[in-house]
């Protein structure tokens, strides 16, 4: 007698708009904040240029220290003010869209459910977003941390302010791909996360690893894992590296799974 083939339930991937809307979100505000840095940067330094005769002189720099924190407290409650609601709204928007895709991936395969918000999901969620609140919160952290240290060193050494000007310019593309490197990167926690507690609420643990195809340096151990299709416990992770992991878990992963149906 023939062994029955395991059916599946597709794999569920990030939604490309709830991305998109969140990085959206970020880059605004760090666009915003950088050209204020720049403006308020650049008004002072002219206010009190340096020179080589005057480069160990502690008062006009010590004068720019003081703006540039100052600046900083601004765009630091500006960025804590908004952490939350930004936060709340990219996992309800994530965790909804994909409940929708997940509803409609097991209606494919046979099988019919209607998610609710049970309180597994919602520790789930709440914990999710208090991970993105830390991350929106760390961005003008550390941004005015290295602009000062652009500014101070550009000033001791009596650099003229178009080279410090190139230097908050790249620090901007810096934040802003570090922005977008968040959506991504928390778009996937947020899919798998979803995932996996829906699954768990099914009492359905047996997945199956697929590598995405995707990323110019692919970690090979998740693209073995996917060629073996490898099937892991939900509940503990796949076994890679030496631990157990989820797909998604990992900085910039953009694997997934797919759920194998009991008979």
């Amino acid at each position: 007698m023939k062994s029955k083939k395991p059916k599946y339930v597709r794999a569920i991937r990030p939604n490309a708009g709830v991305e998109a809307a969140y990085r959206r979100a970020l880059e605004k505000m760090v666009k915003e904040m950088s050209h204020s840095a720049q403006y308020w940067i650049e008004a002072s330094y002219k206010a009190n240029p340096p020179t080589l005769e005057m480069a160990m002189d502690a008062l006009p720099s010590q004068e720019l220290s003081k703006r540039i924190k100052e600046v900083a407290r601004r765009w630091i409650k500006r960025f804590d003010d908004m952490a939350d609601k930004t936060a709340k709204q990219f996992v309800e928007s994530g965790r909804s869209t994909t409940d929708r895709a997940m509803m409609a991936a097991f209606k494919d395969a046979g099988w019919t459910v209607d998610f609710k918000m049970t309180r597994g999901m919602q520790d789930a969620m709440n914990a999710t977003i208090k991970e993105n609140v830390s991350l929106i919160k760390s961005i003008p952290q550390q941004y005015f941390l290295e602009v000062e240290g652009i500014v101070m060193r550009g000033f001791t050494k009596g650099r003229d302010l178009q080279l410090i000007t190139e230097e908050l310019q790249k620090r901007y593309g810096i934040t802003s791909r570090r922005a977008a490197n968040i959506a991504r990167d928390q778009s996937n926690k947020l899919t798998a996360t979803t995932e996996q507690a829906r699954r768990v609420e099914l009492g359905l643990f047996e997945a199956e690893w697929i590598h995405s195809g995707g990323g110019k340096e692919p970690r090979q151990s998740h693209v073995k894992a996917g060629k073996e299709k490898r099937r892991f416990d939900v509940r503990e992770g796949c076994l890679i590296d030496g631990e157990y992991i989820l797909p998604g878990e990992k900085i910039n992963c953009r694997c997934g799974s797919r759920v194998i149906l009991p008979f």
